[in-house]
């Protein structure tokens, strides 16, 4: 007798699961059990002097919130916490995502890391960096070598 061996991807259980999870899920809201992760939307600006990066940020605490700035790129990560407004409630709907979040920005320019500034205001987070300057040029002198 011979055998057909099936690849079904990296796992079928798992890819299976998430299809039974997203047909219950067309029928009633409340049965989405598998985890959602949560990416912001970004916009990223740019002028001739700076870079402007937005993020939707709705719901968090500047205090959870982590920047870090590269000469090309900009990591944002923090934690939006789940809201518990009814005691002993159900979800009849969840569409609102929570959890740890990371995005890494690739910049169209590099930038002065120094001139990084950040602002929250109203949900949104506001990333602002000036441009280094393209035509700088920096001389070198020669030395003699041994």
């Amino acid at each position: 007798m011979t055998f057909v061996k099936i690849n079904f991807g990296s796992n079928f259980e798992d890819e299976f699961q998430k299809v039974v999870d997203e047909v219950f899920h067309l029928v009633r809201p409340a049965f989405r059990n598998y985890e959602c992760i949560w990416r912001p939307n970004i916009d990223v600006y740019e002028s001739s002097d700076e870079i402007m990066v937005l993020a939707d940020m709705a719901g968090l605490n500047k205090e959870e919130l982590h920047i870090e700035v590269s000469r090309k790129k900009v990591k944002l990560a923090g934690i939006r916490k789940a809201i518990q407004l009814l005691q002993n409630a159900r979800y009849c709907q969840a569409e609102i995502p929570h959890g740890y979040f990371e995005r890494h920005v690739v910049l169209p320019s590099s930038v002065d890391v120094e001139s990084a500034q950040a602002s929250y205001a109203d949900g949104i987070l506001m990333v602002r960096m000036k441009k280094l300057p393209m035509n700088k040029s920096h001389r070198v002198s020669v030395i003699t070598g041994k």
